[in-house]
């Protein structure tokens, strides 16, 4: 009777277990856009699928904005249900805390925006992502990236397309995200430096997540390739 009681204890708490890591997670892993001088936001949206409201804790993990003064970094704010927090936050060891989210699909209690209020002098023009780690109950994390790209004053239409690639988190462990926008990307190569390929990927889309779990720690590169094997773009990235 004993082993059986047990039995279902440990039963209750896996399911338990199970129902909170499932009710919380971030709509999107990325989002990205192309921005000119003024001000402007970029949304995403904490979803609580459960039945209760939760509190979701976050904070950045990973970013590449310039130092200040560069308007990439004093004109930012990232911003829960509870506040709008400056780049005080950019250095990764303060967690914020939002107020609660009711259960239910995509809504403004569960947003979490990146906001500029304007980009007048910036002179670089991207891409810089910005990564936040999240979670409901401190055992079960989620991360989503914020992407962001400004269009040159001088420049009505941006022609180099292998501008748009952002490769991140770099260094990498596991994963490894490469967003290429519209560029007619179909395979992606990894190279080490003498040139010898490691590992060869097919890919859809305008984004793919790279396994690098068996990729050797070490310096690499990758080419991102069209449908005839013509090299559109190459970035180099480290694997932890």
């Amino acid at each position: 009777m004993k082993k059986l009681l047990l039995g279902l204890v440990s039963l209750l708490s896996v399911g338990i277990s199970q129902n909170a890591s499932a009710q919380f997670s971030i709509q999107k892993d990325t989002v990205s856009c192309y921005v000119n001088s003024d001000g402007f936001t970029l949304d995403n949206f904490f979803i609580n699928s459960g039945t209760a409201d939760i509190t979701v804790t976050w904070k950045v993990i990973a970013h590449n904005l310039p130092a200040a003064p560069s308007q990439w970094t004093t004109s930012f704010g990232l911003c829960d249900n509870t506040s709008c927090y400056s780049q005080i936050i950019l250095d990764g060891s303060r967690t914020q805390t939002t107020a609660p989210i009711p259960a239910g699909p995509a809504n403004g209690k569960g947003n979490i925006h990146l906001a500029y209020s304007e980009l007048t002098n910036v002179t670089t023009y991207g891409p810089y992502y910005i990564t936040i780690q999240a979670t409901a109950d401190g055992t079960n994390y989620d991360t989503a990236t914020f992407i962001l790209n400004k269009y040159p004053t001088s420049v009505s239409n941006v022609n180099n397309k292998s501008s748009e690639v952002m490769v991140y988190p770099n260094p990498a462990a596991n994963d490894l995200n490469v967003v290429y926008g519209n560029m007619d990307v179909k395979t992606i190569g990894v190279y080490n430096l003498i040139g010898k390929a490691v590992s060869y990927y097919r890919t859809s889309g305008n984004s793919a997540k790279l396994d690098l779990s068996v990729v050797p720690s070490g310096i690499y590169f990758l080419r991102l390739n069209d449908e005839q094997g013509h090299v559109l773009a190459t970035r180099k990235f480290t694997k932890q």
